[in-house]
């Protein structure tokens, strides 16, 4: 678990929500993603297109001062 860098609180794994009225999953629900470039490029129906990795994005607030913050699951990255 992570402590709030403002608090020194421990903070909890949240779900973050919002409108978006462009793609809903079949739960009515729609997710933030975030497409990180890799450097390389793949070949997708004779366009070169960036390979990017794709993760969902996490959040997770403190209860005492409210902070949020946002990050994403890094193990698919070069260490």
């Amino acid at each position: 678990m992570k402590k709030c860098l403002d608090c020194d609180f421990y903070m909890r794994e949240a779900r973050i929500e919002g409108q978006h009225p462009f793609e809903i999953g079949v739960d009515g629900q729609s997710d933030i993603r975030v497409f990180v470039p890799t450097g390389e490029t793949t070949n997708f129906f004779g366009i070169e297109t960036d390979k990017c990795i794709v993760e969902k994005v996490k959040t997770r607030v403190c209860p005492k001062c409210g902070k949020v913050e946002m990050y994403i699951d890094t193990t698919k990255f070069d260490k």
